[in-house]
């Protein structure tokens, strides 16, 4: 509507500078109409062209009022026009107002019932369910429903859903604190079981050392399986190592020795007992082991206690080292049959 109000006086002023010019050319044509006149009165026997020019002088008098007249015409047109578009406007926002008034109202009214629900369904849709549900009240109004009762209850129905609505998004909010702390958890659990695997690696390769033996574990976590690899050549002729079952007794009692005094500098216990550690040494690899057992004893502070059960003599080492106590039991009776 504004862009017609806007065409009509776009028109209306060009119409106006047309008859503005053509006012113009009607007084020039007057002046010289009138002059033609003045010299045709003087001379009209001299010279018969004047008689000729003025002729053309009326004929384009009259066709220069002919259009002005058309010209006014249109120009008064145009003013009806633009004045029946303004009309229309000025009706159009009155219009507006009301249909305003009229949806803020409404929008008032639902909001005391119920939030804005926003929905991408077309309007004819929800007038539809807005019609099924009003014939669904009235049959429920029929059938002698008592409205108040099924509102409480559709209000009680709410509140309990609001209310398990928010304790299930609180559960899942924990839930997912949760599953990042056992992520971290399980994420320091795994490096830390990674440095402890490298620190007994090393203790146990130190500890074979006292030996002169080489050798490596072999940590597989995802089969829990432990292997144990040792070089007893002393020599160093050969770097092949060997399965610790296909070693002799006493190399494998070392090793497993070795191995405990490994898991004991990575642990933290009060006490550490062995129990028959040196049945298959000989006195060789017994008095090794024996050294390594006394020194790793004597390197760790005083919060730790040894147990060391064996049915060999210790009368040797209790000389060598200090703090340590030789409990001796007798010799079991036998009877003989």
């Amino acid at each position: 509507m504004e862009a017609e109000v806007q065409d009509y006086t776009q028109q209306l002023h060009n119409l106006e500078e047309k008859l503005a010019e053509h006012a113009q050319k009607e007084r020039q044509y007057k002046e010289e109409y009138e002059e033609a006149g003045r010299v045709h009165a003087e001379s009209i026997q001299r010279d018969s062209s004047i008689t000729n020019k003025l002729e053309e002088l009326k004929m384009k008098l009259h066709e220069g009022q002919r259009n002005s007249t058309k010209r006014h015409d249109v120009l008064e047109f145009v003013k009806r026009k633009k004045k029946t578009a303004m009309d229309e406007k000025k009706k159009c926002e009155r219009e507006k107002k009301e249909k305003d008034v009229e949806i803020n109202g409404a929008q008032g009214m639902a909001q005391q019932r119920c939030e804005r629900v926003a929905s991408a369904r077309p309007a004819k849709d929800l007038e539809q369910q807005i019609r099924n549900m009003e014939i669904r009240i009235q049959q429920g109004t029929r059938s002698n429903v008592n409205v108040e009762d099924v509102s409480r209850r559709y209000h009680e129905a709410k509140t309990k859903y609001e209310e398990i609505k928010e304790t299930v998004s609180k559960m899942k909010s924990f839930s997912k604190r949760l599953e990042k702390t056992l992520n971290d958890r399980q994420e320091r659990y795994f490096k830390f079981r990674k440095e402890i695997c490298i620190r007994l690696k090393y203790f146990f390769v130190m500890n074979l050392s006292q030996r002169g033996y080489t050798g490596k574990l072999d940590v597989d976590h995802e089969r829990r399986h432990l292997s144990m690899q040792l070089n007893v050549d002393t020599s160093g002729a050969s770097s092949d190592t060997h399965d610790v079952r296909t070693l002799s007794g006493g190399e494998r009692s070392f090793s497993t020795v070795c191995f405990i005094c490994s898991l004991w500098n990575i642990m933290e216990s009060p006490f550490r007992c062995l129990d028959e550690f040196d049945v298959f040494m000989d006195l060789y690899n017994r008095r090794i082991t024996m050294n390594l057992l006394m020194e790793h004893a004597s390197q760790t502070p005083r919060q730790r206690q040894y147990i060391l059960f064996t049915p060999q003599d210790m009368s040797t080492f209790s000389k060598k080292f200090k703090n340590i106590k030789i409990l001796q039991l007798a010799a079991p009776e036998r009877q003989e049959t």
